[in-house]
């Protein structure tokens, strides 16, 4: 899978932590979800409800259609919690547009992530090319 991470990630240690975990997700690298995430992280999916629990995301993650590409344009941190935004597109060229609020157990530099809210636009195939 290829990842696109913008410039400015490497101002904030924050910014690496998640986008190496969202990119974890879109590419079913479950072990590495397991070392971030809370036994008890809660993923709600804006108009599709909410995951409670990390065997429910692992079901989740796993039968998600596979991403050939995530693309980053911002992330952004401050204290306990962080979010990403941008486009990942599978490989059938089936572009998702994303946004990602994550929130950390404490700001501390190795506290799990507890929550996780996530909006996802898909983009028309006619006429747009990537």
């Amino acid at each position: 899978m290829h990842v696109e991470i913008p410039a400015t990630c490497g101002n904030a240690p924050r910014h690496r932590i998640i986008t190496d975990v969202l990119a974890a997700a879109y590419g079913k690298d479950l072990p590495l979800l397991e070392q971030w995430f809370s036994e008890d992280i809660q993923w709600n999916i804006a108009g599709k409800g909410s995951l409670d629990g990390f065997d429910a995301v692992r079901q989740w993650i796993l039968e998600a259609p596979a991403t050939g590409s995530v693309q980053f344009f911002s992330v952004l941190t401050h204290g306990s919690e962080g979010s990403a935004d941008g486009r990942s597109c599978d490989s059938e060229h089936s572009v998702v547009h994303f946004s990602h609020v994550l929130k950390f157990a404490s700001a501390g530099k190795a506290a799990k992530i507890k929550e996780i809210r996530s909006y996802f636009v898909q983009q028309p195939a006619i006429g747009l090319e990537i």
